[in-house]
């Protein structure tokens, strides 16, 4: 079975960019002591793509489901902003439809 854990992590909607790659860094840190291989969109992508741009959006919302699909478990970043982040909700209602188990 993959070790690998999707982490999902706010960004788009953080207007301090740094403080949102390090609630992922700090996610990913948090998956790797339980023992897995953390993988985080945000850390892979943040600053190399604009989010105001629709279509490079597109692009990178499309290649993070990509990226969800070859894991074995989604991880939620542990910040207020994620509770109310849409792209957070469509990444756990995709794990669900994957069946990807929530790694709490």
């Amino acid at each position: 079975m993959s070790k690998l854990v999707y982490i999902a992590s706010p960004f788009s909607k953080i207007w301090d960019k740094e403080f949102a790659v390090l609630l992922a860094e700090k996610a990913c840190d948090e998956v790797a002591k339980m023992g897995f291989y953390p993988v985080s969109p945000v850390l892979l992508w943040a600053g190399r793509i604009s989010e105001n741009n629709s279509e490079e959006r597109a692009k990178n919302l499309e290649a993070s489901r990509e990226l969800l699909k070859s894991c074995a478990y989604i991880y939620v970043a542990k910040s207020e902003h994620s509770k109310n982040s849409i792209g957070i909700k469509a990444e756990l209602d995709l794990a669900r439809e994957l069946n990807i188990k929530e790694l709490k």
